[in-house]
């Protein structure tokens, strides 16, 4: 008690230290596998393994833009570590000893040869890093006498000055090397020290408390180098799983006056800083020896409701093997949808890990292990229910949402702890084929999910559902809607441009849709063209000029994005890349093109360049490349979209509509084949909705689409998307300016696809966190993805929240509007602001808080409209060409006729 009073009674100390060298607090990480995207956000300082760091994969995420981490590269300069890709060029001279405990060798760093082989075979890989931290600078003290002490501090001391001298614009951090602390000054910028209140049994490699004395050592030696100025981290190593621990220990390292970082034992994990992460990924398992995950039943059906309530999705192959690393620190679910697995004990083993990890595991529709191994999750299995033992329901924890369960062979079980979903009789005993359980659950075939006639009806709502079994404590980030109204999109395949209009035939379906679509709806639009119909090289090279002329004029338009839509349409991505590389014939499944022999990077990487030299204006490119025929491309083809640095759209089979107002109707966001994402379209094509183009005024049908995403939940932004050759018909034109204005007629806010497609990708990295500091809600990202929603009644505060421009209540869930920082924290309060945004068609493109005073700079791609609450603020607008509708509790209107942006200052006092 007397330590913990001591440590107190420091507090004050440490602090006017730490003020002194350095003003604000920072978030640093030390992360030695590769990072997930969600850490470059999280952290301010990422000190990364340069060996398990690829510049080349970053490169590849060209969607991250604005990360905020400094990346600062792991270098040991102490030691010298055998799996090192330079270690066969180590010579035996530069080696003084062996730490045994960690098996490396100890470096003599007063050898000259060794520094240069450092600076000019290590180092100057780093170029691109932010940063280099040099690891193990004590280890000398175990294998050199005392005496030899001096002279080896000195070739660090000079060996540091010349790394600053090379690198005078790169943050330098040393692990411990007290010794020379007064010599580095001006030098190195920062200390890090391990162990201060836990760490690491070396001879055992287990985690320990630290004995009073180490930690006052440590402590004593901190306030030395404090005093100096130094930035001082500290690194404590605590059990990934033991979260509440591993955020105590960061609390009381913050509260001593240092930077804290709590993690596994080899920084592997997404350890706790000033920020501790909350954990929203959810492997799904599916298997595909049964068939391609795009066809999966997890990925088709319930993907969507891990989505919607702010989860990210990470599909796995079962046949590629499960995975070894501690998941919890990113992970919060497991999914399962298998009906048998190779090894079952193994599997069954890794269930109960991730179980005692903290991971929610449920099963969906079968145990695909033996009933001996379902007893070890307290599940008691009394054999398999006959097709022709009766079912009779004896209670429902939900209503019934789209049809009643039905059994046909299911096993028989109960489980010893859980809270049963449904539970059935079968020959006068009790069983629970569907239960909610502390570790997940499980729901058997015919409970949860049924086959009905061509339809799979959920018999349960699954929102509610899957919110029972994950319990988020987060808000859901949200791709549908910014402030306050629905995201609104349109998007155009290039097929048929070729085409002349049945009703002006003297016009191209290119200029009709131009014209009469285009021109007429000034919302934003992308557009894309195949290379195959309207190249020289393709298909109606006698066409060529003109429908170039037509795609040009079409490309310059303000209102325009570029998009590619292959060189020659193949029809079904996986079989025509099969077929090509076995050199088989792949005639039938693309456009037939004389002469041309299929590539992916001829349909990709080739018809973006054609449309970047010939169409293109000189300030716009490619943006886009919008899949073709199945939409189901291999990983390899979506990498070549990413090393374009463009988007890749299109797929999904959201077909909903009044005939079909199914849930299983709605398709998610899109599909992960491994590291790489495919972004679906939100809502299909005019193609599905006439009914394969039998019916040309069918497309009218997806208004009732637009309806069904909306309520009870809104799950998709409105999406217009159709193809040139609606440009035809009179009535299939007809349709499209009848969705036009349904849409338009809505509180939507536009945008372009490319833009709507940035925030998917920044659902899936952006980290949510709470702050060990206060306990608030800490949101971190690029700032493109700006809505947040939470599925209750709340009230932010905007002036103790950062980055919150306002809210507005939706289908009984509060949406929030946060600002384009990308820096975000949430503060509520029983009574409501004085002022905030309530809606608006624009884009938030400032926002600033100062005491009592409020700035927005709003932008739109109409003319603007926003609404705000205002109690006794004073309201400034530029320009103040606007007219304006103030109605009942203090909500105003605002109106521009012509201007796109505006200006608005309020003062509350």
């Amino acid at each position: 008690m007397r330590f913990i009073i001591g440590l107190l009674c420091l507090f004050s100390f440490y602090m006017g230290l730490f003020s002194k060298s350095y003003g604000k607090d920072i978030a640093v990480g030390f992360i030695y596998r590769e990072p997930p995207e969600e850490a470059f956000y999280l952290y301010d300082w990422l000190v990364v393994d340069p060996d398990n760091f690829s510049w080349e994969k970053f490169d590849e995420k060209f969607y991250i833009k604005n990360r905020k981490a400094k990346l600062i590269a792991y270098v040991s300069l102490g030691e010298i570590e055998p799996y090192r890709s330079y270690y066969k060029e180590i010579k035996k001279d530069w080696i003084l000893g062996e730490n045994k405990a960690w098996k490396t060798y100890i470096a003599d760093i007063r050898n000259k040869e060794y520094q240069k082989f450092l600076i000019e075979k290590v180092i100057k890989n780093l170029d691109r890093f932010d940063g280099i931290f040099f690891d193990t600078l004590d280890s000398y003290q175990q294998v050199l006498k005392p005496q030899e002490f001096k002279s080896y501090e000195d070739s660090m001391i000079d060996f540091l000055k010349e790394i600053r001298k090379k690198y005078s614009n790169k943050t330098i951090l040393v692990n411990r090397g007290f010794e020379i602390a007064d010599k580095v000054v001006g030098i190195v910028d920062g200390f890090v020290a391990e162990s201060l209140f836990y760490g690491i049994d070396v001879k055992s490699m287990k985690y320990k408390k630290m004995s009073k004395e180490d930690t006052q050592w440590l402590l004593d030696k901190l306030s030395q180098i404090k005093n100096l100025g130094f930035i001082v981290i500290v690194i404590d190593y605590v059990d990934p799983k033991n979260k509440k621990l591993a955020k105590e220990v960061a609390q009381k390292i913050y509260q001593l006056g240092f930077i804290p970082y709590v993690a596994d034992k080899n920084l592997q994990t997404v350890g706790t800083s000033i920020y501790q992460l909350i954990p929203r990924k959810v492997l799904m398992f599916y298997d595909s020896k049964e068939n391609d995950v795009a066809y999966s039943t997890i990925h088709r059906l319930y993907q969507l409701y891990v989505e919607y309530l702010g989860y990210i999705p990470v599909l796995q192959d079962i046949q590629k093997g499960l995975p070894a690393r501690f998941l919890a620190d990113e992970y919060a679910g497991v999914l399962i949808r298998l009906s048998k697995v190779e090894n079952e004990k193994r599997f069954i083993d890794w269930v109960k890990k991730q179980i005692d990890d903290g991971i929610k595991v449920f099963f969906l529709d079968y145990f695909p292990v033996s009933e001996d191994l379902l007893s070890l999750l307290g599940i008691n299995y009394y054999g398999i229910k006959s097709t022709f033992d009766k079912a009779d329901i004896l209670e429902k924890r939900y209503n019934y949402f789209e049809i009643e369960p039905d059994f046909d062979s299911i096993p028989l079980v109960n489980v010893k702890e859980g809270n049963p979903v449904l539970t059935i009789k079968v020959n006068s005993k009790a069983f629970v084929p569907f239960a909610i359980t502390k570790w997940g659950g499980y729901a058997l075939e015919g409970s949860f999910l049924r086959i009905f006639g061509k339809n799979e009806l959920f018999v349960f709502d699954p929102v509610k559902v899957f919110r029972d079994i994950f319990n988020p404590d987060f808000p859901a980030l949200d791709i549908t809607t910014e402030n306050g109204r629905r995201i609104l999109t349109a998007h155009i395949d290039g097929d048929a441009f070729f085409g002349v209009a049945d009703f002006e035939p003297s016009k191209t379906v290119g200029e009709i849709i131009r014209d009469k679509i285009i021109k007429k709806y000034n919302i934003p639009h992308t557009v894309s063209i195949i290379e195959g119909e309207i190249s020289p090289e393709g298909l109606y090279s006698e066409k060529s000029k003109r429908l170039e002329e037509v795609a040009r004029s079409i490309f310059k338009l303000d209102n325009v994005e570029i998009a590619s839509h292959s060189f020659s349409h193949p029809f079904e991505w996986r079989k025509i890349e099969e077929l090509s590389r076995n050199k088989n014939n792949t005639e039938g499944y693309s456009l037939p093109i004389k002469g041309y022999t299929f590539s992916l990077e001829r349909e990709i990487i080739g018809s973006v360049n054609y449309i970047n030299e010939k169409l293109a204006p000189k300030d716009k490119k490619v943006k886009v490349f919008l899949w073709t025929g199945d939409c189901v491309p291999s990983e390899e083809a979506i990498k070549l979209t990413y090393k374009l640095g463009i988007y890749n759209t299109n797929g999904g089979d959201t077909v909903i509509d009044s005939k079909n107002p199914f849930f299983s109707y709605i398709g998610p966001m899109g599909l992960n084949r491994d590291e790489y994402f495919q972004i679906y379209a939100p809502i299909q094509n005019e193609n599905i909705y006439t009914d394969l183009w039998k019916d040309y005024y069918g497309y009218i049908n997806v208004i009732s689409a637009y309806k069904l995403t909306d309520k009870p939940y809104r799950f998709k932004p409105i999406f217009i998307y159709y193809h040139f050759y609606s440009g035809q018909k009179l009535l299939s034109l007809k349709a499209l300016d009848e969705v036009y204005s349904y849409a338009l007629s809505q509180e939507v806010n536009p945008m372009f696809l490319s833009e709507y497609d940035q925030r998917v990708l920044e659902f899936r990295n952006t980290a949510i966190c709470r702050d060990i500091r206060d306990d608030s809600i800490i949101i971190r990202g690029e700032g493109n993805l700006r809505t947040v929603r939470l599925d209750k009644d709340v009230k932010v505060d905007i002036f103790n929240s950062k980055g919150v421009v306002g809210f507005k209540k939706i289908n009984d869930s509060t949406y929030i509007h946060l600002d384009n920082s990308g820096d975000y924290k949430l503060s509520y309060s029983d009574t409501l602001p004085n002022f905030y945004l309530i809606d608006s068609n624009g884009q938030i493109e400032d926002f600033k808080v100062e005491a009592d005073k409020v700035k927005i700079r709003l932008k739109s791609y109409l003319p603007l409209e926003f609404r705000i609450f205002n109690r006794n603020c004073k309201v400034s607008i530029e320009p103040k060409n606007y007219s304006l509708e103030s109605g009942a509790k203090h909500i105003h209107e605002y109106r521009f006729k012509r201007e796109k942006e505006a200006y608005v200052e309020a003062y509350c006092n």
